[in-house]
């Protein structure tokens, strides 16, 4: 009883960092509608802005993913927390793309370290048969606060301007800290650390036994997140394109993130039954078929915002799906080294889908053309997600027979 509350409250208390993470996360994809129009620039003027909040993402989960393992989850824990909080309370500061670019690459560094070390503090806490359906709904907190962010920017864009949001997505984390310092209990895989002294933890993951299934999951989390993020960075834009009102094109593009949220929620149990490579592949044949619709088909808003409800419930929940492998496959002594780099590899695509969808709006594709280009990947990777399967079998096999 004990073990689960502990579990429970891990939960609690990381997805509830993982909301504010996610509003963070969506904030600067929300307010670029409405930074074009108050700064008398095109939407791809931003595209910088967007992949440098991305590249933060990157260096954030590589270097905290090492730390927590050396100083413990929940000192990195709550410093990625000081971080991305202060630095989206200075974004209001910018008045020049160049400024925007510094703010949001610190904002991204707090972020991507937040989100893997609480990967790895519940996968401590988890016991094995449930620690793939509690990740999932740990995660859902990242499309929650997506959610979120879309909800406030709809209503605070007209009467504070984009400022507003950034406001609220930096007073909210700094509220939470005292929170998290008195509840947040620390992991017991510490006790373990001092087996990895003296060693690289890095180096471990390529281990005989693990090697092949850390590639494959590194290229499977870049693949993913670069469909992810192209779609998050651009989706309220494009629907704008589209002649959409900028209010609305943000509500219709929430509906990616309230997909998500469904999605990790509802196969959860699916998961623990069936096993997270299967259930997400699934999810992913979906996924890719609803954005091949989006592509393919002229429909009314209230379709477009199913349909991309529909893209989310596959292609965005995949993601909570993957998240939960690295816990799942990695020893408590490198768990947070195995999370944060196979996210950190995973956001050279943060980096890599802002930067296609700004390649993309520059050579004039139209929306369309863009929706279907990116449903391409939702299918590979369903296909890499079993191979992926088929490695870690093997791997048991070798295990047992060594």
């Amino acid at each position: 009883m004990d073990q689960h509350r502990g579990e429970l409250r891990v939960a609690i208390l990381c997805a509830a960092v993982l909301v504010l993470e996610g509003y963070d996360l969506g904030a600067m994809a929300f307010t670029v509608p409405a930074l074009s129009d108050a700064w008398h620039m095109k939407p791809a003027s931003f595209t910088a802005a967007l992949a440098a909040g991305n590249v933060g993402l990157f260096l954030g989960s590589l270097f905290c993913g090492w730390l927590g393992d050396r100083i413990g989850r929940k000192p990195v824990l709550m410093g990625c927390v000081v971080l991305f909080g202060i630095m989206s309370l200075a974004t209001i500061l910018a008045d020049t793309v160049n400024m925007l670019v510094l703010f949001r690459f610190f904002t991204g560094l707090g972020i991507g370290g937040g989100i893997p070390t609480s990967i790895a503090l519940l996968s401590d806490f988890s016991p094995a048969k449930r620690q793939g359906g509690m990740v999932m709904a740990m995660t859902c907190g990242v499309p929650a606060g997506n959610v979120l962010g879309g909800v406030v920017a709809a209503r605070l864009l007209a009467p504070y301007g984009w400022q507003g949001v950034f406001v609220v997505g930096g007073l909210l984390p700094l509220l939470l800290l005292p929170v998290l310092a008195l509840f947040l209990p620390e992991s017991v895989a510490l006790r373990t650390r001092a087996i990895n002294v003296g060693k690289n933890a890095v180096a471990q993951l390529f281990t005989p036994g693990l090697a092949r299934i850390t590639l494959l999951l590194w290229l499977i989390n870049f693949l993913s997140l670069l469909t992810i993020y192209f779609i998050n960075s651009w989706l309220p834009s494009l629907l704008h394109d589209l002649g959409i009102a900028t209010a609305t094109a943000i509500l219709a593009a929430v509906m990616f993130q309230v997909g998500s949220i469904v999605g990790g929620l509802g196969t959860g149990v699916l998961v623990n039954r069936f096993g997270t490579e299967r259930v997400v592949a699934c999810m992913l044949v979906m996924g890719g078929c609803w954005l091949l619709l989006l592509g393919l088909t002229q429909v009314s808003v209230t379709l477009l915002a199913a349909f991309i409800f529909g893209a989310g419930l596959g292609v965005s929940a995949a993601q909570l799906g993957i998240n939960a492998l690295p816990g799942a496959i990695y020893p408590p002594p490198i768990r947070n080294t195995g999370t944060g780099w196979a996210l950190g590899v995973g956001r050279l695509g943060n980096i890599g889908g802002p930067l296609l969808g700004g390649y993309f709006l520059a050579q004039h594709w139209a929306p369309r053309h863009m929706f279907l280009a990116i449903a391409a990947p939702a299918f590979l990777l369903a296909v890499m997600l079993l191979v992926l399967r088929r490695a870690r079998q093997i791997s048991d096999v070798g295990a047992v027979k060594a």
